[in-house]
This record gives C-alpha cells, structure tokens and sequence, in this order.
C-alpha cells in the first residue's frame, strides 16, 4: 500500500499576509503624518529665529553707524524689508507663514524701537514676541 504523503510546507496564508501587510501600512501612514507635522513645526521654529535674527542684527546696525531704519512686512511678496540710509535688507519668509505687529515700525539713531509684539502664525502654530529693542538685543 502506497499512501500519498501530502507536502508539509509551513508558510503564512494568504490572510495572515493580508493583515500583517494592513497592520504595516497603517503605522507607516501614521509615522509619515507625524513626520509632515514635524517638518512643518521646524519650518515654523526657524522662520522665527529667523525673524528674531533679522531683527537684532538691523537693531545693532542702527545702533553701530547711527541710522534710522524703518521694517515693513510685505504680506503679498512674503518679504520682510529693512532700508534706511545704506542698509538694504530683504528677508523671504515662507508663504504659509503670516506676521503682524511690523507696521510702522523703525529703529531709531540709537537701536531703540518702541515696544510692542510681533505675532507669527502658520501650519496651526502661532508664536507671540514681545520686544523692545533695547542694544540691540529682542528681549522676549
């Protein structure tokens, strides 16, 4: 008597496959959401330095070779501009990225500028900076 034996192959089944391929594709959904969001909080974290940065260096010029520079923010060109005497500077900022509180604002003779707060908003965040340029330093 000669009994067929059967192939003794372990392997997964077509629904264990099914599920673990689901299950791994779900986490790597929800890692690349977290990554997006990330991306844009550093985005968001370094157009402010970048701000801050622009700010203080302007304030120290101002400061330095005794000029008056006036700061406009140009919402349409996603420009922040600094000009008076021979300084010219043109800051870009990122599209999704508003600024308020950067009218009619200037450094006078001295560095000094009148108190008051720029707000930056975009990608869900928002960042308020309270400043009173004060030798050439944003105090925060």
């Amino acid at each position: 008597m000669w009994l067929k034996k059967r192939n003794k192959i372990n392997g997964f089944s077509l629904l264990e496959v099914i599920i673990t391929l689901g299950v791994c594709c779900g986490i790597l959904l929800i890692g690349s959401l977290q990554l997006k969001r990330y991306q844009e909080k550093l985005i968001f974290d370094n157009t402010v330095k970048q701000v801050t940065t622009a700010l203080d260096q302007t304030s120290r010029y101002s400061t330095i070779k005794e000029v008056t520079i006036g700061v406009s923010y140009l919402s349409k060109s996603h420009k922040i501009v600094f000009s008076g005497g021979e300084y010219q500077k043109n800051v870009s900022i990122d599209p999704n990225i508003r600024i308020t509180g950067l009218d009619h604002f200037k450094f006078n003779l001295t560095g000094y500028s009148r108190p008051g707060t720029v707000t930056l908003t975009g990608y869900g965040l928002e960042r308020k900076l309270k400043y009173q340029m004060l030798w050439g330093r944003v105090t925060e």
